[in-house]
């Protein structure tokens, strides 16, 4: 019986150290990274009676929340934080650097070179510039090592540049009013002023937020669902969202290690697990918000 006895010892001092870890960042105001296969702490799984036939105040709250969040991978877990608020334009984050000779180009957002600057990747002797201006245009600018020669080589609003074997994704599109579309390259890596497109495809919305997946694939979300697209060029739509969620501007997606998929946005943050195929879609909220009330522009939660 004594290794029982010491067993129970130590569980038991066990229990009390994470209890202790757990308080500590309760205290410090951190929001703790979830489980494998777990819900974030602080957070609990939206009754899914309630989401079949939302009204339309329910709508419009989701769409006008200011509660916006983000995820991502820390530690075992997925780490949910919200996204931070910018009043103006001395708060927002700094912007890329870039190439010192650089110019404002024609068909670049605003009239600085920083103006939409979405990334700017260096390579041995080129540049990457990525530019998304919303309504106002977009693309994606290939130039020299010092930026005096400049090359556009996508017309769309850029969404993400994503390195991959061999070369890079570039995600692009846009959703304003009527207008949704969105297409998928890859592209050599640069040399000087020359790339190679070695796939394209089109995609049926908007893509947003992505993320790797070890195999390197990668999985984004268009305006109506989920996608992957493999290093080869292949495109799969794993999963359709339902139609109220087309307008909760996903913003950032972590893949924890028992491969449950999260996707933050307003209001909501989704989690999709696969089981043989089928993905099983979990909406999660805040414990305090369990009631959603429409105040002008805003979405409040309630207890």
């Amino acid at each position: 019986m004594q290794p029982v006895s010491r067993w129970k010892k130590y569980t038991a001092r066990f229990s009390v150290a994470a209890a202790t870890i757990l308080l500590t960042q309760m205290v410090l105001g951190q929001q703790p990274a979830s489980l494998p296969g777990n819900i974030p702490v602080g957070w609990y799984v939206y009754p899914e009676s309630k989401l079949k036939n939302p009204d339309e105040t329910t709508l419009r709250c989701f769409n006008y929340s200011h509660n916006e969040w983000q995820v991502t991978n820390e530690g075992n877990g997925v780490k949910i934080t919200e996204r931070p608020r910018y009043k103006g334009k001395d708060d927002f984050p700094s912007v890329p650097s870039w190439p010192p000779l650089l110019k404002h180009e024609e068909g670049m957002p605003g009239r600085t070179v920083s103006a939409g600057l979405r990334s700017a990747m260096h390579f041995e002797n080129a540049w990457l510039l990525a530019y998304d201006g919303g309504e106002w245009g977009g693309g994606l600018w290939l130039t020299n090592d010092d930026g005096s020669k400049t090359k556009r080589i996508v017309s769309d609003n850029v969404r993400a540049v994503v390195p991959i074997d061999g070369g890079i994704l570039v995600l692009s599109g846009l959703a304003h009013m009527s207008i949704d579309f969105g297409n998928a390259f890859i592209f050599s890596n640069p040399n000087g002023l020359n790339i190679t497109l070695q796939h394209t495809v089109h995609l049926d919305g908007e893509p947003s937020a992505y993320a790797k997946e070890p195999d390197g694939s990668i999985l984004f979300v268009t305006t109506y669902g989920l996608c992957r697209i493999t290093k080869s060029g292949e495109l799969k739509r794993l999963t359709y969202f339902p139609k109220w969620t087309r307008l909760q501007y996903p913003n950032s997606m972590a893949i924890s290690p028992d491969g449950s998929i999260f996707i933050a946005m307003r209001m909501f943050v989704l989690k999709l697990h696969s089981n043989s195929g089928t993905y099983t879609e979990e909406w999660l909220l805040p414990n305090e918000c369990r009631k959603f009330e429409l105040r002008q522009f805003d979405c409040a939660c309630k207890p």
